[in-house]
């Protein structure tokens, strides 16, 4: 159960899940900058890399306790979770085989004894990178499907209600985040103009 919802929630974020929860937020950020930004940033007043990762573990283990200590929550995601894939479906994608391809995937990624090759030769195989491009095309096809934002609305609602009660600083942690996120862009000279 543990390890489905982990998993999941890991490879759906980017269809469903992600575009509801706080740590959308920070994922987005960690891949806005990441790779150019961490040895330009190094002297400055501290580690801002650092103090990222900080913040955004806070916030992914605040998010964590508030979905274990609230079920309805979880089964709240799953529900979106299915309505997203059928519309994708419906949309004329095939959501559901793509996803068991990356959680095979990410089942090989698990073995221990894998070396740096062989993660790379999973991870760039062309089912994968197929599996990927297809979940891509079917959440821009189903962006801005009405019923979909207000079921993201909803579960984003409850899931920072949530998350206030496991820790009240939580704002203060996503706004501070958000704050570090626009410094890195303007340092990085809009290097992280995919966030828009």
């Amino acid at each position: 159960m543990k390890i489905r919802s982990q998993s999941l929630a890991g490879l759906i974020a980017a269809a469903a899940l992600a575009l509801a929860s706080p740590l959308a937020i920070a994922q987005g950020m960690g891949q806005g900058q990441g790779q150019g930004g961490m040895g330009m940033q190094g002297g400055q007043g501290g580690n801002p890399q650092m103090e990222m990762q900080q913040l955004q573990q806070t916030l992914a283990e605040t998010q964590q306790q508030a979905i274990e200590n609230n079920p309805q929550l979880e089964q709240k995601g799953e529900e979106l979770e299915n309505l997203v894939l059928d519309k994708m479906e419906a949309a004329g994608y095939q959501p559901r085989r793509d996803l068991e391809t990356l959680e095979s995937a990410e089942e090989q990624l698990r073995d221990p004894d894998l070396s740096a090759e062989q993660r790379q030769e999973v991870i760039q195989s062309e089912d994968v990178q197929q599996a990927q491009m297809n979940l891509q095309e079917a959440q821009q096809a189903v962006a801005e499907d009405q019923e979909i934002r207000q079921a993201q609305e909803s579960l984003r609602e409850d899931l920072m209600a949530a998350m206030r009660q496991e820790n009240a600083d939580i704002d203060d942690v996503i706004e501070r985040m958000q704050q570090m996120q626009q410094q890195m862009q303007q340092q990085q000279g809009g290097q992280g103009g995919m966030m828009r």
